[in-house]
């Protein structure tokens, strides 16, 4: 009980799952309330854990893939005939 008070507030997913799962399994058979709150409450949070890291990797690679496709614009030219830009100064005598 005084553990799942001192890591209640700001959870470490993981953590926090397991500490209700244990307690729970104290609990047992003496208070099936409270076990199955505690096994609810450890359900949700690994629930939230895994769906907040799916929402940052999609988000990581929506931003990685808008990126790309600013890169592939940046290049464009509105001029017919002209050549598509390159990332390299125009004014470099190394070509």
């Amino acid at each position: 009980g005084e553990a799942l008070a001192w890591i209640g507030h700001f959870p470490p997913g993981s953590l926090y799952g397991q500490l209700c799962q244990l307690l729970a399994m104290a609990l047992g058979d003496r208070d099936p309330l409270a076990t199955a709150g505690l096994l609810a409450e450890s359900l949700s949070v690994t629930t939230r854990h895994q769906l907040l890291a799916i929402v940052h990797a999609r988000t990581r690679k929506k931003r990685k893939a808008a990126g790309d496709i600013s890169d592939q614009l940046r290049g464009l030219s509105l001029r017919e005939g002209d050549p598509p830009q390159d990332s390299r100064d125009p004014q470099d005598p190394q070509d």
